[in-house]
């Protein structure tokens, strides 16, 4: 029987949290999580083979992407330049308050017009001082009587296909792709909604790893490893790993992933005790906590044996309240480390042997996360296991 005070606490749980927390709690007290009906093996081929890293490119990579969450680029005129996968942009909040993703590259001869963060009304090109507004037109010639054959109206950055939606900002990479975030999201645009809240950008962090980056997503959708890799880390203290639950949301889906303070009496305490680590297709995840959580997005490399991650620490609270930036600010170095620190390590020697082509891959039963996301991309490449 519930209390007034219980249900009270239970108000201020995300309300996927509070959906979750008793099949996370039954799971728990059975010593079972979500297994699928059999192991999975991906051919070797999948992580080193350049034929097949080209096809993800253009099929599993040809799908909206996440950039990042809306908060990147806050107020008018706040800009971040970055990668997508391979292609160098600038995401920008124009002066009418639309977020953009503009290809970082002079429309006279390519050298790119941004780099870092800020905020910014005009981009000039270092080379020959060609101007853009942050809205990408094309705001600054000189010397325009050298190119009075060109409409200067059509010289703008070229714009990606982009739209905010569910608190994240999402792109194509190519100009001409057609963005349709109802289609792609499907159940899971109702399901990131109903969170109810905002997340800040707390710190960002950008890996360069030895290894696939589909090596890389792995590691971050199963708990199987949690007492090998994270053992001494809040990572691996925080949570009772290897046992989760497994929902599909379409082509993405969630884990449910029990907290250690869930504990194993017959019913679980009041509160904030399962973290639900989101995949959204085809390529980042989303690992939600307490305090906020991490987004990750895997990016291939210029080789099938290369990879980059950009990690992203995210507030649930404000970062302008009282205390919320410094807590933060020490907050994300430790769980920067772990990732860097003790993912990376192993991730770097996964890459390795699997470099050597001598070996498949094997994904366990109780590694659904793994299974459901590689399903989903060896669809995109015709290949069926």
């Amino acid at each position: 029987m519930t209390t007034q005070a219980d249900d009270a606490i239970d108000a201020t749980v995300p309300a996927p949290v509070r959906e979750l927390t008793a099949r996370v709690h039954a799971a728990v007290l059975a010593g079972q999580g979500h297994l699928e009906p059999s192991t999975l093996t991906i051919p070797n081929a999948n992580y080193t083979d350049p034929g097949i890293a080209a096809r993800e490119l253009e099929t599993s990579f040809a799908q909206p992407l996440v950039v990042g969450p809306s908060s990147m680029v806050k107020e008018p005129g706040d800009y971040v330049a970055l990668t997508l996968v391979d292609v160098p942009v600038i995401v920008v909040r124009g002066d009418d308050g639309r977020a953009r993703v503009l290809v970082n590259a002079c429309r006279h001869r390519g050298a790119q017009v941004a780099e870092g963060e800020g905020c910014a009304r005009r981009f000039t090109c270092p080379y020959h001082a060609w101007s853009y507004d942050n809205g990408g037109a094309l705001a600054g010639m000189p010397g325009r009587e050298g190119f009075s054959d060109q409409d200067q109206a059509t010289l703008g950055l070229v714009e990606l296909p982009s739209g905010e939606r569910a608190g994240f900002l999402w792109a194509m990479r190519d100009p001409n792709g057609v963005l349709d975030l109802d289609a792609h999201l499907g159940p899971l645009e109702a399901e990131l909604e109903s969170w109810g809240f905002h997340y800040d950008l707390g710190a960002v962090m950008e890996l360069e790893l030895g290894s696939n980056w589909k090596c890389a997503l792995e590691a971050f959708q199963e708990t199987y490893h949690f007492p090998y890799v994270h053992r001494d880390s809040i990572v691996g203290q925080g949570t009772i790993s290897n046992i989760s639950t497994l929902d599909r949301f379409g082509r993405h889906h969630r884990l449910g992933v029990p907290l250690a303070s869930i504990g194993t009496d017959p019913e679980p305490p009041p509160g904030e005790h399962v973290s639900c680590i989101y995949y959204f297709y085809p390529c980042t995840v989303l690992a939600t906590s307490p305090i906020g959580g991490e987004l990750l997005q895997f990016w291939p490399g210029p080789t099938p044996g290369s990879s980059r991650v950009r990690h992203s620490v995210l507030a649930r609270e404000r970062l302008d309240e009282p205390g919320v930036r410094e807590f933060y600010d020490d907050y994300a170095p430790l769980i920067q480390a772990v990732v860097r620190d003790e993912d990376g390590v192993v991730l770097e020697s996964s890459g390795i042997g699997l470099a050597t082509g001598t070996s498949d891959a094997i994904l366990g039963r109780n590694e659904a996360g793994c299974q459901a996301a590689h399903r989903q991309i060896l669809a995109d490449i015709g290949q069926e296991i």
